[in-house]
């Protein structure tokens, strides 16, 4: 077998999910925005009934710009979480780090140890 016949094995191994999962994922959009719009227009007609079409767009509307706005508000509270660094409380104790210095170079100096002895 060729090396370009192997690679595209390889790629299409490893694309082949991906591909399915972006085509599974689409439909969903799809589908998705299709059943928003059917429930939007339902909700139009039955607020159009009781308060007016202008009164039942502004209801709507309100009620998607609530809903972007709480969408908004988890991207942000999740980005800021994720930026976050965590803070080893190991290296906040002098005696801790000194221990963890001390370890480190006991495994340092047996690295180095074992590295001379190959090198003979």
């Amino acid at each position: 077998m060729r090396l370009d016949g192997i690679i595209d094995d390889a790629a299409g191994h490893l694309l082949r999910p991906l591909l399915r999962r972006l085509l599974t994922l689409l439909g969903f959009a799809v589908l998705t925005a299709v059943a928003l719009y059917h429930f939007t227009v339902a909700g139009g007609v039955t607020l159009a009934g009781r308060y007016g079409e202008v009164g039942a767009h502004l209801i709507i509307g309100a009620i998607y710009g609530a809903l972007s706005a709480i969408a908004l508000a988890a991207a942000w509270a999740r980005r800021a979480r994720t930026t976050q660094t965590a803070a080893m409380p190991a290296l906040n104790d002098p005696r801790a780090m000194e221990l963890l210095m001390l370890a480190e170079a006991i495994m340092l100096g047996y690295a180095l140890a074992r590295k001379s002895q190959r090198t003979r």
